[in-house]
This record gives structure tokens, C-alpha cells and sequence, in this order.
């Protein structure tokens, strides 16, 4: 899912290519913890948005611990130690602790680089999406979700 709906994500905070990866959860956006995310996440989060994964990359360590540039969010973090195999269809599907519990603060917020993702620092565009059922079959998991054609510009 994608947008304001339980477990759609959001990219915030852009600048170019690489955005804040934010995850809707109990009617309120937070961020996701960068703790335990490797670079398989960025192509299933990139997948999830509507955009490439192959050339997608994670950026970790917010504007503290490595400066990689992520502009840390505010309110609540959703999401730490996710951890990814790379199977998942989204990003929900991941082991990760329970939702709001983590040991992180603003500065550790995940970063995402989606190749033709991003909007030059002015928001992000993300695919407003139709999601079907979430199957989990093994059947071709690079087109899972059908594309509703409504993109929207989600101000950061």
C-alpha cells in the first residue's frame, strides 16, 4: 500500500532522488528506524512505491550518526530493526519489533533513493495504488500491485 492507508508509505523530506521513507499506522504518518536495514529494503520499499528497485538504495544515519543526509522527521517512529530477506512484497510484510517500539531518536530515520523517485527537495511523487489482495504466492512479485494511474504530489 502506499498513502494514508495502514502500512502505505510515504516519501518525505526530498532531496533529488533521495527522500524520508515515512509508514502510515493508526491514522498518524511516522518514520521507520534505520537500525538493521540493509539495501534489500530499498528495492522492496521502492517496488512498494511504484518505482524501480534495481539501483535503489537506503541511506542510513539521518543527520547524525554517518550524516547521510536524511532529513530526520518528527513525531512518532513506527518501525525499528527491520529486517528484510528480500521475498516480501512490502515493506509491512518485514520482521520488525512491534509497531512504536524502538530505541531510536529523529536523527536514525531511514533514508530512500529510488531511481525516478524524488522531486528536487520539493516533496515526492508516490503512485497512489489499488492493491488487490496481498498474496503471498510466489508468483511474479515485481508486479503485484496495480497501478491506479493517480500519482499525486505529497508536499514533505
Amino acid at each position: 500500500p502506499v498513502g494514508e492507508v495502514e502500512g502505505g508509505l510515504k516519501l518525505s523530506a526530498c532531496d533529488g532522488e533521495c527522500c524520508r521513507l515515512d509508514i502510515f499506522h493508526d491514522g498518524a504518518l511516522g518514520s521507520i528506524c534505520d537500525d538493521s536495514v540493509t539495501q534489500v529494503t530499498a528495492g522492496i520499499a521502492c517496488r512498494q512505491l511504484g518505482f524501480a528497485s534495481e539501483g535503489a538504495t537506503v541511506q542510513v544515519g539521518g543527520s547524525g550518526y554517518g550524516g547521510s543526509g536524511t532529513t530526520p522527521g518528527t513525531g512518532a517512529i513506527w518501525l525499528d530493526e527491520l529486517r528484510c530477506a528480500g521475498t516480501e512484497e512490502t515493506i509491512f510484510d518485514c520482521p520488525h519489533n512491534p509497531w512504536g517500539n524502538h530505541n531510536c531518536i529523529h536523527a536514525e530515520d531511514l533514508g530512500l533513493c529510488c531511481p525516478g523517485g524524488g522531486e528536487g527537495g520539493n516533496g515526492a511523487w508516490s503512485w497512489e495504488s489499488s492493491s488487490s489482495s496481498s498474496s503471498s504466492s510466489s508468483s511474479s512479485s515485481s508486479s503485484t500491485t496495480a497501478l491506479a494511474g493517480a500519482l499525486f504530489l505529497a508536499a514533505g
